[in-house]
């Protein structure tokens, strides 16, 4: 058994497949937390607003690199991050009615909650380390003793095909790639 699951889920492909009906309840319930878990790690560390801006101001150096042979010169990508950071932050704020609408349902309370116990966890996990401090994967043994929740997919309204297409055609039409 591996020591540690991969963020990109590839640990749980069944014939060139990743479904979760091919996959057991035990199964199902890790991938959906190193899903989960993947998730917040990829969104927390830099914080959301932060990685935006520097996301923006790097794709933004790389296409001028790339298309223009230009370098975008340090003080001026620090100066371009300077002025994004305001609109990236009216963006948050601007989202805000929508949380509150999400919160204020009393029927998603629970998983208010319950996304906030995770968060606790997740905090407290650590994906492992090779000797270069490279990632190697979160640790199995610490996830399965967390004894994730398996949903019942059978009474999920979303389980349905979500494409007419099929993965030869996705990939084919250039939908991923």
């Amino acid at each position: 058994m591996n020591e540690t699951y991969q963020d990109d889920l590839s640990d749980f492909v069944r014939y060139r497949k990743l479904d979760a009906y091919e996959l057991t309840d035990e199964e199902l319930a890790a991938m959906l937390e190193v899903w989960r878990w993947t998730q917040w790690m990829a969104r927390n560390q830099p914080s959301t607003l932060d990685y935006d801006v520097i996301d923006a101001t790097q794709r933004f150096q790389r296409h001028l690199a790339r298309d223009k042979n230009v370098e975008v010169e340090y003080n001026t990508a620090l100066l371009l991050k300077s002025e994004i950071e305001p609109l990236m932050i009216l963006r948050l704020l601007f989202s805000v009615p929508r949380v509150l609408g999400y919160c204020l349902n009393p029927r998603r309370w629970w998983a208010l909650l319950r996304a906030a116990h995770q968060i606790r966890r997740y905090q407290r996990l650590r994906p492992l380390q090779d000797a270069y401090g490279n990632p190697l994967g979160y640790p199995v043994e610490r996830m399965l003793a967390l004894h994730p929740h398996t949903p019942d997919l059978l009474k999920r309204r979303y389980w349905r095909q979500l494409s007419p297409y099929t993965f030869a055609d996705r990939k084919r039409l250039d939908y991923w790639w």
